[in-house]
């Protein structure tokens, strides 16, 4: 849980330091186009499997969509790609912005490497 309370720390760093240069529309390549997309999946795969945490119960988000990592990454991965694809059909509806492909591989990136140090980390299932 230690190594996970780090990842965690770090996910926020990063999301947070993505926002502040966006929002002071600082142009940083990869930092500022992809490092959100790659960073906010794999922070919720850590918040709804509970990874960082020490509870004696779950949270109903917890336990339906944390149950497996299969189900934490499924479920994670889809929501991130409908709001992208709604950019391609709607670019000026509640997720506005245009459609990028590669945000689709930012999230699964993201997601992946969450996913496979969950899996195959050594350690049981918070849940």
């Amino acid at each position: 849980m230690k190594t996970w309370r780090v990842v965690y720390g770090l996910l926020w760093t990063v999301f947070i330091a993505t926002a502040v240069l966006n929002m002071a529309h600082v142009r940083a390549g990869f930092f500022t186009n992809y490092a959100a997309d790659v960073v906010v999946p794999a922070l919720l795969y850590v918040m709804t499997r509970g990874l960082a945490e020490q509870r004696n119960r779950p949270t109903l988000v917890q336990r339906w969509f944390g149950g497996t990592p299969e189900r934490a990454a499924g479920v994670l991965f889809l929501a991130s790609a409908v709001t992208e694809v709604s950019q391609y059909y709607w670019p000026k509806g509640v997720f506005r912005g245009h459609f990028d492909a590669l945000d689709l591989v930012a999230y699964a990136a993201g997601l992946a490497c969450c996913y496979v140090g969950d899996k195959w980390g050594g350690h049981s299932t918070p849940i």
